[in-house]
């Protein structure tokens, strides 16, 4: 029989055979019926029970002599068929998709591409099996290329098994088009074949990113870098200076009194005058330097450098002379100055964040001198002790919490009687276990910047009020001079405090003085005239301290409910000179045409104390007639004036 017959026939021959076998044998020996009909049985039985079950014994038999079915070929003609209609309908699905599902041989050349290819490419008239045989990296931007082929070449490696990345398709439109790919092994029967990967266009979602990832770094406003952009820069140039010995140095610059320009002509005007000196700003630095928008109208810039930290200042100064003369031809009506702190990398602190508070303290201290200036970090030490040290604004915040600032105070004489002492001026004094002696130039300035100077105040008046209550039966007639913010004066609980305070103690507000510096004009007449006048009423005596040096003018005087003048220590120091005996002449005569009393600080020689009485100045005081004591001391030198009774009293 032949091999390649089929199985079918052979057992329908077998079977008939069989049939006429039996038969026959049945006929001519009847013994051998028995054997011949269970032979018969068990071939009929088989086929039968195939018709049921699917599983014959005989065709299992002749598979394994390798005769082949009709069924078989039936069965495999079926499965190819099916195969291919799953893979048509695989391909219709894709074609449904954005994605281009791609095939690449293991040389890295296109084997197989669904549909979309061609438009992932913006390509209409060319068809998909154009392509079939090209490298894919030939359709990859060049700059994107290596790194994806070194990637494809670990996938086939199998140093990975999957890998995804995003990059640039070459367009015929020469559109920057960003795809992401996603890729694995192909395998066949178990050996790599290639890699089959998934592309997708993600241009647009690409672009949006990069827009968010801009508003997310940079300022709406001014389009500058903003605080996290600069933090991240700053790290970057520790990082890189830092090998190669490098320096850098941040410029914080603030708008001098950019508050009045939004308040004289609005925000919309501020904002504009934020835009323009950004520009003029980004125009007048190198493409290395960072610009960036701070907060508000504060600017910093990242300035790398070589040479010697020197070039810091002179770039700001540049900027500061570029500015005024871009704004000066913009904004006519407006001028506009600069502060500037420079604090560099790694001279004056070795972190991100130190060195931004250093760069701060530098700026504070700009404008603490008068604004329209430049100052270095590195110069505070000898300039301005305190802000250069960290330490010492902690230690300063410490005492303010534990109340460890005294009171001392310095008399101010009778002008008229040699003799007499009028009064005393409390005086806020710091002694640090590290420092020693604080100056008031000092720690007065931090706590202004720290918004401190409402307790520190506080602190004072009530030590003073304790100390001068004890001996207010002897002293009655005497006033204690207390020092008073501006912020402290426009804060809306002081009024009441007060009040409560001088109570407390049995006190009079007669036998107060409060010492105000004339830069509450600043808040405006009317506004500065309310608070002043609800202390007057009270019967506090208001008196008018460092006059001349701030920012009101002498006819702003006699619109403020002031009782008493206080002429400045920098006019009684040249009242010796012709030019400074003028100005005190004018203020005292001034002073008495309003009726208003005259106190003159700073006399530390009988020769300007005699000055100040033939100009009529009526109280005096100064180092001539006892510098600033502590009360014991003070309760002494005021016992020998007057009556031994103060002296056992133990203050002032």
């Amino acid at each position: 029989m032949n091999r390649q017959t089929y199985i079918e026939p052979a057992i329908r021959t077998i079977v008939g055979g069989f049939i006429v076998a039996c038969g026959v044998l049945v006929y001519v020996q009847p013994a051998w019926s028995w054997l011949w009909l269970s032979i018969l049985f068990f071939v009929g039985f088989n086929l039968f029970l195939s018709g049921f079950t699917q599983f014959c014994m005989m065709e299992k038999l002749l598979k394994k002599l390798h005769f082949r079915s009709e069924l078989d070929e039936i069965r495999n003609l079926n499965r190819a068929h099916a195969e291919a209609e799953a893979r048509a309908a695989f391909y219709d699905t894709l074609g449904l998709l954005n994605e281009v599902v791609i095939e690449l041989s293991r040389d890295g050349r296109l084997a197989f591409l669904s549909d979309h290819w061609l438009k992932l490419l913006g390509i209409d008239s060319r068809s998909d099996e154009d392509f079939v045989g090209h490298p894919f990296l030939s359709f990859i931007n060049r700059q994107d290329r290596r790194v994806l082929e070194t990637l494809l070449d670990a996938l086939l490696k199998g140093e990975r098994d999957t890998m995804s990345l995003r990059f640039r398709m070459l367009r015929e439109d020469r559109h920057e088009h960003w795809v992401e790919g996603k890729f694995a092994l192909y395998r066949k029967q178990g050996e790599v074949q290639g890699i089959r990967g998934v592309l997708r266009d993600v241009t647009e979602a690409h672009v949006q990113e990069k827009r968010i990832s801009h508003m997310a770094m940079h300022d709406a406003l001014t389009g500058l870098p903003n605080r996290t952009y600069l933090d991240e820069r700053i790290a970057e140039a520790i990082e890189r200076l830092g090998r190669v010995g490098s320096k850098f140095a941040l410029l914080f610059i603030d708008l001098d009194n950019f508050k009045r320009i939004n308040d004289l002509h609005g925000h919309k005007t501020g904002d504009q005058l934020l835009a323009s000196v950004s520009a003029i700003l980004r125009a007048n630095l190198r493409e290395t330097d960072v610009l960036a928008r701070w907060g508000g109208d504060e600017f910093v810039v990242l300035l790398p450098f070589s040479r010697d930290a020197d070039i810091a200042r002179k770039v700001a100064g540049e900027l500061m002379r570029k500015l005024q003369l871009e704004l000066e031809k913009q904004i006519s009506d407006t001028f506009v100055t600069l502060s500037i702190g420079i604090a560099v990398y790694p001279d004056d602190a070795d972190t991100s964040e130190a060195l931004l508070v250093q760069a701060d303290k530098a700026l504070f201290y700009a404008k603490s001198q008068g604004r329209n200036n430049i100052q270095m970090c590195s110069d505070l030490q000898t300039r301005a002790p305190g802000f250069e040290d960290a330490e010492m604004t902690s230690r300063f915040v410490a005492a303010v919490k534990q109340s460890l600032f005294q009171v001392y105070y310095q008399p101010v004489m009778d002008a008229g009687d040699h003799g007499r002492i009028a009064g005393v001026e409390a005086l806020a004094r710091w002694h640090d276990d590290k420092y020693g002696w604080v100056s008031p130039a000092t720690f007065i300035p931090l706590a202004e910047d720290m918004g401190l100077i409402n307790e520190v105040g506080r602190q004072v008046l009530e030590q003073a009020l304790d100390h001068f209550s004890q001996c207010s039966g002897v002293c009655a007639d005497l006033k204690l001079a207390v020092n008073v913010s501006k912020r402290q004066l426009m804060s809306v609980d002081f009024y009441p405090m007060l009040l409560d305070m001088v109570r407390r103690y049995g006190m009079s507000p007669r036998q107060i003085k409060l010492e105000i510096t004339e830069s509450i004009a600043l808040e405006g007449i009317d506004k500065a005239r309310t608070y002043l006048q609800r202390l007057s009423e009270a019967g506090f005596t208001l008196s008018l301290d460092d006059f001349g040096t701030g920012f009101s003018s002498l006819s702003h005087v006699h619109e403020l409910p002031f009782d008493e003048i206080k002429i400045d220590i920098s006019f009684v120091r040249r009242i010796k000179t012709p030019e400074g005996r003028v100005l005190v002449k004018t203020i005292a005569d001034m002073g008495h045409a309003m009726q208003l009393a005259l106190v003159a600080e700073g006399v530390e020689d009988a020769e300007t104390a005699a000055i100040l009485r033939e100009l009529g100045v009526g109280m005096l005081q100064g180092y001539h007639f006892g510098s600033p004591m502590p009360k014991e001391e003070c309760a002494d030198f005021i016992a020998g004036l007057r009556s031994p009774l103060l002296a056992s009293a133990g203050a002032a």
